[in-house]
């Protein structure tokens, strides 16, 4: 049985190795090459592209010639930098990690790795005299190799006196467009430095105080994370807003600075959705390793002509996904439910029969609701590329254990998803680098087989 891997560094997978995986992804390269290229790799001939047949080229290149990150925080003599500043950027497709460069006013640079969120808290040494300093950022691959040149160097004025309040910084903006509200919430952030965890509040009300836990009658739930995210184990519905906040804490549990500004967010069922999407990971969003289901870039919902209310959960098997069915698609109401489940179940040791039964099962608690199910084919997986991700294995004969599935659901309502992503041939790396989770090219080829496929299969547009 497979489920949950959200970790990000190489001792934490040898740790979690006994924890069943491919929910999802932040995870370090397993034996990461540390080659360096020049900045000239930015950008990379056209001969030297990989040629993935049926994959237009043009896509393909995005992930290999690509603008320098852009830096969106900016540090001026009017509104300077404390020695702690929080350098932001805009995401680069196709990046696993980013590597950011910093220069204090007259003091030597310091380079920093293995930054795998467009963020990172800069630790400025005490002794920084106030004046200018200057940093820059660029991408990495999967092997720590530069994707991007460097980022043209970003003056930030720096004034040691400057006091401003430590921390986490929220990455996660939840309902802002098509495919962006989720059941099962992930909050991402950018880290506070020397941190050891994080402790995340769903709140019912943003009237708490930023140094103290919240009052129990105000908290819906917590979690604890070691890392930049964390998954909600629990699906979150209210018919008023949510809110959310995370703080840091130091290895002997003390707090590093204060819980962030409470964040909006609302999962109502009431809202009166049409379409939900249901799964495991490859619904819930998320991919390149280290973007998640609220990176809404990797969420083939966001690509979609009309709004969703995504029902996916990271880590699910198709028995998983059937034993939540009246949980959490029934409380919304809808008229639509398009599922793809079964890719975790598939490439472990359970048998295409067993996938069937538990699609057919979804299917009849669909009609019994009134609900109309629209099955998707399930892409194509790449062994080796899991293997080099997570160190897992994959069945040898999971493309007949697909092949089988895929038939039984080409003669339900569905979603031929081999119009866009071919099946007869592993997942390409230009399409999912973990060998499982599609990334942000991946889930738009699957949005536009479903868009061009929607009325025909349901006799409505959108």
């Amino acid at each position: 049985v497979m489920s949950v891997f959200r970790t990000l560094s190489l001792s934490v997978l040898i740790a979690l190795s006994c924890v069943p995986v491919l929910a999802r992804t932040p995870a370090a390269p397993v034996n990461a090459s540390q080659a360096t290229r020049t900045v000239a790799h930015a950008k990379v001939a056209a001969s030297e592209l990989p040629m993935v047949q049926g994959i237009p080229l043009d896509q393909i290149r995005e992930l290999y010639d690509q603008e320098p990150p852009h830096i969106i925080s900016h540090y001026t003599e009017e509104q300077p930098a404390s020695l702690r500043p929080v350098l932001r950027w805009d995401k680069v497709k196709g990046a696993v990690s980013y590597e950011v460069e910093i220069t204090p006013p007259q003091m030597p640079s310091q380079t920093i790795r293995h930054i795998f969120v467009p963020g990172y808290n800069a630790v400025l040494p005490a002794n920084t005299p106030k004046g200018t300093a200057t940093w820059r950022v660029r991408a990495l691959d999967f092997d720590y190799n530069p994707i991007t040149a460097y980022s043209p160097e970003e003056p930030m004025y720096v004034d040691p006196q400057q006091q401003v309040p430590l921390y986490p910084h929220p990455l996660s903006k939840f309902n802002t467009g098509n495919g962006t509200t989720l059941l099962y919430p992930v909050y991402n952030w950018v880290p506070v430095t020397g941190a050891a965890s994080y402790k995340v509040e769903i709140l019912t009300s943003p009237d708490v105080s930023p140094d103290q836990d919240a009052p129990d009658d105000l908290v819906m739930g917590r979690g604890t994370s070691h890392w930049f995210d964390w998954y909600d184990d629990s699906p979150r519905m209210s018919t008023q807003p949510l809110y959310w906040r995370v703080r840091a804490y130091t290895k002997g549990d003390q707090p590093l600075g204060v819980y962030c500004p409470p964040q909006t967010m609302t999962i109502n069922p009431d809202k009166p959705y049409t379409v939900g999407t249901l799964g495991d990971s490859i619904t819930h969003g998320g991919g390149d390793l280290s973007y998640s289901p609220s990176d809404w870039e990797f969420s083939y919902q966001h690509y979609l002509d009309f709004d969703t209310i995504n029902l996916g959960e990271s880590g699910d098997t198709s028995e998983m996904t059937k034993e939540r069915f009246e949980r959490d698609v029934l409380p919304f109401h809808l008229k639509y439910l398009i599922i793809m489940t079964g890719s975790n179940s598939l490439r472990g040791w359970t048998s295409a029969d067993d996938v069937i039964s538990d699609l057919a099962a979804i299917k009849e608690k669909c009609l019994d609701h009134g609900i109309q199910p629209i099955f998707l084919t399930l892409p194509p997986i790449n062994p080796a590329n899991i293997k080099k991700a997570f160190d897992e294995p994959t069945a040898e004969d999971w493309q007949e254990r697909f092949q089988k599935v895929n038939a039984w659901i080409r003669q339900q309502p569905h979603i031929d998803l081999a119009a866009k992503i071919p099946e007869d041939r592993e997942l390409p790396t230009a399409l999912g680098i973990d060998g499982i989770h599609l990334n942000s090219t991946g889930k738009q080829l699957m949005a536009q087989a479903i868009n061009e496929q929607w009325a025909s299969v349901t006799g409505e547009t959108q």
